[in-house]
């Protein structure tokens, strides 16, 4: 009953015309095309073939699906503009290892670039970030970097690989 009170409560307060004007936030999908990276959805293949990424739209365009593969390991998780922020874009994902990742997009050098946590299944830790570029149209360089201890990329490029469009 008391729950039931304070939500009407709540719903009279917040519809309320003399209350304070609520801040509508920006989608996702306008903060990707602000930034302009709305050119990262769709599937993607290392040239090698060895490694899988996809981007795909999920909840009327606001979270971005993702899912990688490369060997045995794979991770699936979402992007989402984290709620009560007018601009931070957040990442989390599990993978068929028992890992958890989670982390922020930022920009780095121009470019979209993810910056995360991954703890594995045994409790071990390491921090990295994917910087994504665009070269044309049908490929994106991925750069793994390490992370500094501002918690920003260091860019020593641990790893670079290049990732053609799937058609």
């Amino acid at each position: 009953m008391k729950f039931a009170a304070l939500f009407s409560a709540g719903a009279i307060l917040l519809s309320s015309a003399a209350g304070p004007a609520l801040l509508q936030a920006k989608t996702l999908e306008e903060l990707t095309k602000e930034a302009g990276s709305e050119w990262m959805i769709g599937k993607w293949a290392s040239e090698d073939g060895s490694a899988q990424i996809s981007y795909t739209w999920r909840l009327d365009k606001h979270a971005v699906a993702f899912t990688f593969k490369m060997g045995d390991r794979e991770s699936e998780g979402m992007i989402i503009r984290k709620p009560g922020t007018e601009d931070e874009v957040v990442y989390g994902s599990a993978d068929n290892k028992g890992g958890v990742s989670t982390g922020h997009w930022t920009e780095h050098n121009g470019h979209p670039t993810l910056i995360m946590k991954s703890v594995q299944a045994d409790g071990t830790e390491r921090k990295f970030a994917t910087e994504h570029i665009k070269t044309d149209a049908d490929t994106m360089t991925v750069n793994l970097m390490g992370v500094g201890d501002d918690g920003k990329p260091d860019d020593s490029r641990l790893h670079e690989v290049i990732f053609k469009r799937q058609k």
